[in-house]
């Protein structure tokens, strides 16, 4: 077993000096899991304290690390920061859409049903909404829209 451990650390040792270039590898591919895992930037940065300790770079290749480091931690929140930003961007089109229908609804017809109300509010696909708004322009009455709700929901 003591053996064993001699020829690892022997071999370790051996990458660790020889080819510092593994090691900024090395170091990136971790960096790389812990963002794909989840971690946070802090946790990210706690970890690296330690690893640094262990695994030294070349002043050039830690440039190169912090450099690529840097882009991950964009990307990572660029990618988070667009799907928080598309979601409030849809969940504001889908809000004012309904907001509009029920605008038209009350400037031609008065009072809206709160049956119609609630059914406008309860959709979420922004294509549906465009056209139950198209049609709160044209149609002649509440009733009627109505229908067209009970229509929509049977899947007419």
């Amino acid at each position: 077993m003591t053996e064993q451990l001699t020829d690892y650390d022997s071999l370790w040792k051996e990458v660790i000096e020889l080819y510092p270039e593994n090691r900024l590898q090395w170091k990136l591919s971790l960096v790389r899991r812990l963002y794909e895992r989840g971690y946070s930037r802090e946790d990210i940065r706690e970890l690296f304290r330690f690893i640094d300790w262990i695994m030294v770079l070349p002043k050039e290749l830690a440039l190169s690390f912090k450099t690529k480091v840097r882009s991950y931690e964009e990307a990572d929140r660029m990618r988070y920061v667009t799907s928080i930003e598309r979601l409030e961007k849809e969940e504001g089109i889908v809000e004012t859409a309904r907001e509009s229908i029920i605008t038209v609804l009350e400037t031609r017809f008065g009072e809206v049903p709160n049956s119609i109300v609630e059914v406008i509010n309860g959709i979420e696909e922004p294509s549906v909404l465009k056209i139950l708004l198209k049609s709160a322009i044209a149609i002649f009455s509440t009733a009627e829209f109505q229908q067209l709700l009970d229509s929509l929901a049977s899947g007419e």
